[in-house]
């Protein structure tokens, strides 16, 4: 029967590995806690300000809202700056001014983003050793049942054996 993996993923240095191996391992939880993921607690408590960052500024990003603001928001900078009669024309067409916001925007999104998506990537390979413990823990109490279940069938063959020889 194989071992349960008790690695963490590699990219966590040894100080990390442990306390993610001690807290999905940890077999009493606070009641506070205990409706959470045993792997949901170690990725959230134990990431950095800058990495909680990232994942909301990602989750923003990433969002319809934003897409749709950000929609709403280009069309008027067009309407103003090439419709709009009444107000000074800060960026006429080819909207260089635009350009440079947006590709200032994208220099910082594309990093958050690879950096969200690398902490998922994280919390996915520790659910999958949580995954792969949580079976083997499972195929250890099958392959117990199954022999408590062949030792009883055994017994019961022995004692049909036995009936059948005082009957017989």
């Amino acid at each position: 029967m194989a071992q349960p993996s008790t690695q963490a993923p590699v990219s966590l240095g040894a100080d990390d590995k442990a306390r993610v191996v001690h807290r999905l391992r940890r077999v009493h939880r606070a009641p506070a806690t205990d409706h959470k993921h045993p792997v949901n607690q170690a990725h959230y408590e134990d990431s950095t300000f800058g990495e909680r960052l990232a994942d909301r500024a990602a989750a923003v990003i990433g969002s319809w809202p934003f897409i749709i603001s950000q929609t709403a928001l280009m069309v008027l900078w067009v309407y103003v700056n090439v419709w709009a009669i009444f107000i000074q024309h800060w960026d006429p067409y080819p909207f260089i001014f635009l350009n440079l916001v947006l590709s200032f925007q994208a220099t910082y999104a594309g990093p958050i983003v690879l950096l969200a998506g690398n902490r998922q990537s994280q919390k996915d390979r520790i659910t999958l050793e949580h995954a792969a413990d949580e079976s083997d823990k499972g195929e250890q109490h099958i392959t117990k049942i199954l022999i408590e279940i062949k030792k009883n069938t055994e017994l019961t063959l022995q004692i049909l054996r036995e009936l059948e020889a005082e009957g017989g």
